[in-house]
């Protein structure tokens, strides 16, 4: 391996290996390809991602982030159709519910609700109004949330942890802070794998998992108990493998993955602070 932050020399495509890897189809989890979004330099996608957040959250109507978000999930699609299904999961999956409570809770009691936009006959209570204000608000907080949420699922599942980890470090940050980034961006597909393969395991040896409420707590609990000490275990082997390869010692590292950073990526990382300043600054003046 050499040092300076470049790749080593080895026999073995590391990169290759990492794009074969096959993992537990969770939606939190790396979908490898060669779109231009996986191209991007890890930290790239990360300061385009928090720029975009920033600007959903100065935007002052809904209009803006809905834009960015038709815009944001219209960019992801092009990376791919594993990445397009994992990001399109996670929206319906949480985007669902909760446009249905903004909706509800907006829309009926929002402080500055006047306009009446729609109202409807409801038995006992005669009617019920949603106003125009209301949704208006409710829709504001639901598309920054859905930007927020495309903009790190695209960047989390359209790059590799590893290469994450190393993009990090060559910028400088600290090797503990790098791999706490990564292992969090581990963890739920882990998790699941993990939770599955006991599931199966306790499926298998007679646990009903499809009974009543009670037998499902019941299920719940054989559950939590060995994924709960499997995690334990998994943490302290991986402790002592990151110990046993210097994972502590101080001084230059070496790289086995090589992480571009092209003029294009340091373009982009410009224009997204820039665009973040000029939404500040017209903000500002309004």
């Amino acid at each position: 391996m050499s040092g300076g932050g470049t790749a080593g020399t080895t026999d073995v495509d590391v990169e290759a290996l990492i794009e074969n890897a096959e993992g537990a189809d969770s939606p939190f989890e790396y979908r490898p390809g060669s779109s231009p979004l996986h191209r991007l330099n890890p930290v790239t996608k990360l300061v385009a991602s928090g720029a975009l957040i920033l600007i959903a959250f100065l935007l002052p109507t809904f209009w803006g982030p809905l834009a960015l978000t038709v815009g944001l999930f219209a960019l992801v699609a092009t990376a791919g159709a594993g990445v397009a299904r994992s990001v399109g999961t996670v929206l319906v999956a949480v985007g669902g519910p909760l446009a249905l409570s903004l909706v509800l809770i907006q829309g009926l009691f929002y402080p500055q609700n006047e306009t009446v936009l729609v109202s409807l006959a409801v038995p006992v209570i005669d009617r019920l109004a949603f106003y125009e204000e209301g949704i208006e608000f409710a829709l504001l907080i639901l598309f920054r949330l859905t930007v927020l949420m495309i903009a790190l699922l695209g960047a989390i599942v359209t790059t590799h942890p590893k290469k994450l980890t190393v993009a990090l470090m060559e910028k400088g940050v600290s090797n503990k802070v790098a791999y706490v980034f990564m292992a969090a961006l581990q963890f739920i597909p882990q998790m699941q794998t993990r939770a599955k393969a006991i599931l199966d395991a306790q499926q298998a040896r007679g646990l009903d998992t499809a009974a009543n409420l009670r037998r499902r707590l019941k299920s719940y609990v054989a559950l939590m108990a060995p994924l709960l000490i499997g995690t334990l275990i998994s943490t302290e082997t991986r402790a002592l493998a990151l110990e046993s390869r210097g994972f502590t010692r101080k001084g230059e590292r070496t790289y086995l993955l090589d992480v571009s950073d092209s003029a294009f990526d340091r373009a982009i990382r410009w224009l997204s602070v820039l665009a973040v300043i000029a939404v500040f600054v017209w903000r500002l003046l309004l």
